[in-house]
């Protein structure tokens, strides 16, 4: 295998899975179309894909240059490559003026370190009616240089016309296999990986987090006493509630830690550029979005821990008041997305839930 295919080949590697979708972008890589949609849950790689894609891409036209060709490839794979941009909505959704305004100007720049540009949109099954209009007639007609790269977890309705103008991939959810390879990867003891799979329900970026969260275990085993040691009163619940969302609280400490050292990287990139505090916002935003996403994470796995417990007191003989707590638990999980008052919403729950003989 000559250098620049071990190089390249280095890239792929970053891809946890998804052997079908790296083969076919691999293919893709060495003559690629204008423009491509990876489609499948959060966590699945598509981002590392992307990235990965857009190495390959970008190292192709550097034969011969050993040294610009491993630089093409550092950088795009470190989100740091001048012309591969990533694009993510500042808010709950990609709005037409973000489109107009940001992306679609991107587009049509002239590339400053090569002949390609590379935009990555992530979460487009975010974007509105009106910012999928708009960006269709670029899509279509992108120049020439521009490869346009869309990120979803699913196509929406409206999203379809846009979605037909471009290669779709898809990024079906991680194998057990997958996850527990990667852990073994990094170190991770063999005793630990089933727990941590069920935890992370799939999402690899999940699973990151969790393997360096030191009180993941402590967490776990107080989800999975919930049902034992609740008595039906107030105090109980209010005692337990204050336990788990402290341990939540400290469960971001991975996630903030790596958020600093973004940060930090951030502005010594924009220092040495002279655009220092151009990008803060947005990395800002997504920092909030993250640790928000987290805490919803760990809300779900303790809710689904319990519900294994009362369905499985369900299928045992349970009476009306299991159906029920199965119910209360299934409209706690269907809350979160309103974003609510997590103590309220706990304190309730558990209160209301009744006790399971250990």
């Amino acid at each position: 295998m000559d250098t620049m295919t071990a190089d390249v080949e280095s890239a792929w590697q970053t891809v946890v899975g998804q052997s079908e979708a790296v083969d076919a972008l691999r293919s893709w890589s060495t003559d690629p179309v204008h423009a491509y949609l990876f489609v499948g849950p959060a966590g699945t790689g598509k981002r590392q894909a992307a990235r990965a894609f857009s190495a390959a891409v970008q190292s192709q036209l550097f034969v011969g240059d050993q040294v610009g060709r491993d630089r093409q490839l550092r950088l795009a794979l470190a989100d740091k490559h001048p012309d591969v941009e990533i694009y993510e909505p500042d808010g709950p959704q990609l709005l037409v003026k973000a489109v107009k305004e940001s992306i679609i100007p991107s587009v049509f720049r002239k590339p400053a370190d090569g002949p390609r540009r590379i935009i990555v949109i992530d979460r487009f099954h975010d974007a509105n009616a009106a910012a999928a209009i708009a960006l269709l007639k670029t899509v279509e007609e992108p120049p020439p240089n521009a490869i346009i790269i869309l990120l979803g977890e699913s196509v929406p309705v409206e999203h379809v016309p846009l979605a037909s103008r471009c290669a779709k991939i898809e990024f079906p959810p991680l194998s057990r296999q997958d996850l527990a390879g990667w852990m073994s990867d990094h170190g991770v003891a063999p005793d630990r990986a089933d727990e941590l799979i069920e935890a992370s329900a799939g999402d690899l970026r999940r699973l990151e987090l969790l393997v360096d969260d030191p009180g993941f275990a402590e967490r776990s085993a107080l989800w999975l006493s919930l049902p034992t040691t609740i008595d039906g009163t107030g105090a109980t619940a209010g005692r337990l509630v204050r336990e788990l969302t402290t341990m939540m609280g400290a469960a971001s400490e991975p996630l903030v830690a790596r958020h600093a050292l973004e940060l930090e990287e951030l502005d010594a990139r924009e220092e040495m550029l002279g655009t220092r505090g151009s990008g803060r916002s947005g990395v800002d935003a997504r920092h909030k979005r993250e640790l928000r996403r987290l805490r919803v994470d760990e809300f779900r796995f303790g809710l689904r821990a319990l519900a294994v417990q009362y369905s499985q007191a369900l299928a045992n003989g349970g009476g009306r008041e299991i159906v029920d707590a199965v119910a209360r638990l299934r409209q706690a999980n269907d809350a979160l997305v309103r974003n609510p008052n997590e103590s309220l919403l706990l304190h309730n729950l558990f209160w209301n839930l009744p006790p399971l003989r250990s």
